[in-house]
């Protein structure tokens, strides 16, 4: 199971997986690696932490989770876990699970050292698929989606919309996304979960697609709804997706501010004297800037951000 982050926020951003926990197992699993002393090796510690690996054997002495969460990967048939916190020059950039069924070789701390050795690679392929994506917001022409989750953690309302939105994202099957009662998403429920963990900071994710990007915001509700949570899926343009779209392609902060000030639409000389640079550097910048996400003009580059 490799998740993949929203580098500005922290916040699940996409996820692929071939076989791996069930669904409402991962969920239970994330939620206890929240609580304090449950998991040896929870990602917020791994990517702290001097080593980006743990294994958990449930079946061998060493660190263990504890009784509840033995007893979820032994329901799930799991004998034992591979988890990589996938971080480069500081910055985290999502993890990797991998598992091994009861009766299985328990991971090695030799598997453990190779696959630390793997982490930069992983990024590598991460960041081809998100740049992969048209660097604009998403093209679908559907008015913006909103959910409310309940405290069960369930869909309690959703716009029409919502479905077309969710349906982009690629990680629920057509028969769930057309069920008079739609199943919670994967990075849906990460995001509302942020957002319950830390209802004073903003909780969004900005998500490549087929079609371009889209933003996810999520932000608890109050009065009557106690404990529920609105979610508002659209697309990501101009500000709200550039600081993570900069990261995936690469772009420095230099490159950053010069977009920033086109957005505003100012001309190259107005950009370099608010940046304290020459003309020509200013040019060099945008150079580098439309390499990297394949424009042509600077017409074209705000097109694309502003569709």
């Amino acid at each position: 199971m490799l998740a993949a982050v929203d580098p500005v926020t922290g916040a699940g951003c996409f996820l692929a997986r071939q076989h791996g926990y069930s669904p409402a197992a991962a969920r239970r699993l994330t939620l206890g690696d929240h609580l304090d002393g449950d998991h040896p090796f929870a990602f917020e510690r791994l990517v702290e932490g001097p080593c980006r690996v743990g294994v958990l054997n449930t079946g061998a002495p060493g660190p263990r989770r504890n009784a509840a969460m033995r007893t979820v990967m032994a329901d799930e048939g799991v004998g034992s876990e591979l988890r990589i916190a996938l971080v480069e020059a500081g910055r985290a950039w999502g993890g990797l699970v991998l598992l091994r069924p009861q009766g299985a070789r328990p991971f090695s701390a030799a598997e453990a050292a190779s696959a630390q050795r793997l982490g930069r690679d992983v990024i590598a392929a991460m960041r081809r698929y998100a740049t992969g994506a048209p660097p604009e917001p998403s093209r679908l022409d559907q008015p913006p989606g909103v959910l409310i989750v309940g405290a069960d953690e369930t869909v309690v309302a959703a716009t029409p919309s919502a479905r077309e939105w969710i349906g982009e994202l690629e990680t629920l099957p057509a028969h769930a996304l057309a069920a008079p009662r739609m199943p919670m998403e994967s990075t849906i429920w990460n995001l509302t979960q942020a957002a319950r963990r830390r209802p004073d900071t903003p909780a969004l994710t900005r998500i490549p697609t087929r079609r371009g990007w889209i933003l996810l915001r999520a932000q608890p509700m109050t009065g009557e709804e106690n404990g529920a949570v609105a979610v508002t899926i659209q697309p990501a343009a101009g500000t709200e997706l550039l600081p993570a779209m900069a990261l995936w392609h690469g772009l420095t902060p230099k490159e950053r501010a010069v977009i920033n000030q086109v957005l505003e639409r100012q001309a190259t000389k107005q950009i370099a004297r608010r940046l304290r640079m020459s003309p020509h550097t200013v040019n060099d910048h945008f150079k580098s800037i439309y390499r990297k996400l394949g424009v042509s003009a600077r017409e074209e580059l705000i097109a694309r951000l502003l569709d």
